[in-house]
């Protein structure tokens, strides 16, 4: 059997590796980015902040806001802040499937990661390619989860138990400074097994689609065209990437392929709807101590803590360094950030000749906008609390004490870089892929990534998205 999977990021390389450990199964991995070979570069070990080489060149249509998404194997593992937050069991509960649920995803949950501190549990794994830890948290984090504690919020010490609430130290895949992405954890694996062939800077531009049945890919490199033939075709080029390649093979809205000069292979009216993402809000503040800065992001101490509602509305606020992301923050900045993990908003992908158009149409419900608010004034009385003792400084009319929070949420709105959901995964006939993530319409042809999620995780989505991967590959071994 020869598959082609299309992307070598967060599931893409989980499925690769997975698969291929069955020397009867011929993989051949393609990757628009750059394979940057076994001495990986120390800035895609440590860096936030890397070349533009490294990044696709997404912006989101409604604010100009650059979508940073990782053109390099190892995907957006190889370029994030290494935060392994893996959702609670309710986020997958909701996916309306049982080969779905938290019990369901468990399994591979625990067979990726090694988690350092509990790894002897049930609901963890102590020797899968990923190592999950906890840092040593800083005296300015340690003041953080004072305040909190305060506020009535509880210590948690393992963010990823089931059902975790409260405030404790961020579980990352980041060890001893280093980001262990799939670049570093898993392609050493693949390199070794003679039935992987690695394609770096190929960029796939459609399916081939014969019959009614994925018959290979075309792509370009630096040599022009080509064309690989498999028995079947797994994309993983994610929520914006594998949209893309959908649409010009074919698959997607009848009247929007029609009205791009594209052939109609396949009618897929959801394809590229149902884009959601977490919010970020960034409130800047001074330390006055700088003996005691906050740790980088993702190391630090988060909170988690449910709004009023139903159906578990979730709200996350954690400190770090400012100039990890930015480079312009002063030496003494922290950034306070504050996340609505639960969004009812829903953007969508457009349609173009080439790359698609995001449109992620942040808060744009009522309800999102008031629990934004509320977070957001939630961590406004935590950094009141700490500049009342002296430790931190205000700037002049700080824009998260306006007496319109709502509005200022909107104008200060950014992306938290999780997007998911363009090819919906479901039982119902509308969906974009069916629930062992083979594309309704086309047979030999399956999607593994973010995009395949109905609704988002509380959480992060580095840790699902391989979850996604290796469990792609198990339903293409059952086939």
């Amino acid at each position: 059997m020869r598959t082609v999977i299309v992307g070598a990021g967060s599931a893409g390389l989980i499925c690769a590796w997975r698969l291929s450990a069955d020397p009867s199964h011929e993989v051949v991995l393609v990757d628009a980015g750059i394979d940057p070979g076994p001495d990986i570069p120390p800035e895609l070990q440590t860096d936030i902040l890397l070349p533009p080489h490294y990044y696709w060149q997404y912006t989101d249509q409604d604010t100009g806001n650059f979508l940073p998404r990782g053109k390099v194997f190892g995907g957006s593992s190889a370029v994030n802040a290494a935060a392994a937050v893996r959702g609670h069991p309710w986020c997958f509960d909701a996916w309306d499937s049982t080969l779905w649920s938290f019990d369901a995803c468990l399994p591979a949950f625990r067979a990726l990661e090694a988690d350092q501190q509990f790894g002897q549990e049930d609901y963890h794994g102590s020797d899968g390619p990923i190592p999950i830890t906890r840092y040593e948290q800083s005296a300015f984090d340690l003041a953080f989860q004072d305040a909190y504690r305060s506020h009535g919020y509880r210590p948690v010490a393992d963010h990823n138990a089931p059902g975790a609430l409260g405030f404790g130290p961020f579980p990352t895949n980041r060890v001893d400074s280093v980001r262990m992405s799939t670049l570093l954890t898993v392609l050493p694996h693949i390199r070794t097994r003679s039935n992987v062939e690695l394609r770096p800077g190929n960029e796939v531009q459609r399916v081939l689609i014969s019959g009614g049945t994925a018959r290979g890919v075309t792509l370009f490199d630096s040599h022009g065209e080509h064309t690989i033939e498999a028995d079947r075709v797994i994309l993983s080029a994610g929520t914006f990437g594998t949209p893309e390649i959908l649409f010009h093979s074919g698959i997607g809205p009848a009247d929007g392929l029609r009205e791009a000069g594209l052939p109609i292979v396949a009618h897929a009216p959801q394809l590229g709807a149902n884009l959601s993402d977490h919010v970020l809000f960034q409130m800047n503040v001074e330390v006055t101590d700088t003996s005691q800065l906050p740790m980088p992001g993702g190391q630090g101490t988060l909170l988690t803590y449910e709004l009023p509602g139903e159906h578990h509305p979730q709200g996350q606020i954690f400190a770090y360094h400012a100039p990890f992301f930015d480079p312009t923050a002063g030496p003494q900045t922290a950034a306070v950030a504050a996340s609505l993990l639960t969004p009812e908003s829903r953007g969508h992908l457009t349609l173009k000749r080439h790359r698609a158009q995001v449109h992620l149409n942040h808060l744009s419900t009522p309800r999102d906008r008031a629990r934004a608010a509320s977070i957001v004034a939630t961590a406004g009385d935590i950094i009141d609390d700490l500049a009342a003792q002296g430790r931190l400084k205000l700037p002049d009319a700080p824009w998260w004490r306006s007496k319109d929070l709502e509005h200022a949420c909107r104008e200060q709105v950014l992306s938290y870089h999780h997007p998911v959901g363009t090819c919906r995964m479901g039982r119902d006939g509308e969906s974009v892929v069916d629930e062992h993530l083979r594309v309704r319409g086309v047979d030999h042809l399956m999607v593994a990534d973010a995009s395949i999620m109905p609704t988002i995780p509380r959480a992060h989505t580095n840790l699902a998205s391989m979850m996604i991967g290796y469990r792609a590959a198990g339903f293409a071994d059952q086939e």
